[in-house]
């Protein structure tokens, strides 16, 4: 018999209020582990146990980070199972971009390849298993694009710009659609919004 869940009632974050936004996230994006529970939790309600399972991690090392997470206000109680007596937390990730430009600046150079590799790597399965499962093209107004630059510093933060706000619109669109669906109880589309812009090296062969 499948156990049942029952929302949580709203939990309590600790106030950083000592800490600037950015702050709390870099102390968050500082470990891998927090990277990849965090991405997760972005698309997904989970356990720590769920997410170490994902992951091939310890749970008492995921468990730790997932509490540093909670306590950043990156993370809130959605769920609650009992569990031989003791009750299983079930998080979610606060809407907001996961990360913005004033945060990046402040991250060790290798955390940020970190934090890169992991969402490309992500992202390409994702766009891998929607192609092999016949559903990346099923709907007419799909988008997928590739869209070679040649840029001077302007008409990079001027692209740097149409992409952030575009993310931004995107997390309100998602939200809004969270709302309607909570009313009529339909599942929804799931879906995937990839934006990447990133330099490349010259083309030598030209």
């Amino acid at each position: 018999m499948a156990k049942k869940r029952r929302k949580a009632k709203k939990s309590r974050r600790r106030k950083n209020e000592s800490s600037s936004p950015q702050e709390v996230l870099v102390k968050a994006l500082n470990h891998p582990h927090r990277v990849k529970a965090l991405t997760i939790l972005s698309e997904k309600i989970a356990s720590p146990r769920e997410i170490s399972e994902q992951l091939d991690i310890g749970l008492s090392n995921i468990a730790y980070h997932v509490r540093v997470l909670y306590d950043l206000g990156l993370i809130e109680i959605v769920e609650e199972e009992s569990v031989r007596g003791s009750i299983a937390h079930f998080y979610k990730a606060v809407e907001r971009s996961l990360i913005d430009n004033a945060d990046w600046k402040q991250l060790d150079p290798q955390i940020r390849s970190a934090f890169s590799g992991h969402v490309t790597e992500a992202f390409i399965t994702d766009a891998a298993n929607s192609l092999a499962a016949g559903v990346f093209d099923k709907r007419d107004d799909r988008q997928a694009s590739r869209t070679p630059l040649l840029l001077d510093r302007e008409g990079w933060r001027q692209v740097a710009k149409i992409q952030a706000k575009a993310n931004e619109e995107i997390l309100k669109v998602k939200a809004a659609a969270a709302e309607r669906m909570d009313g009529t109880g339909s599942e929804g589309i799931h879906a995937v919004a990839g934006m990447f812009f990133f330099e490349v090296l010259p083309d030598t062969e030209s």
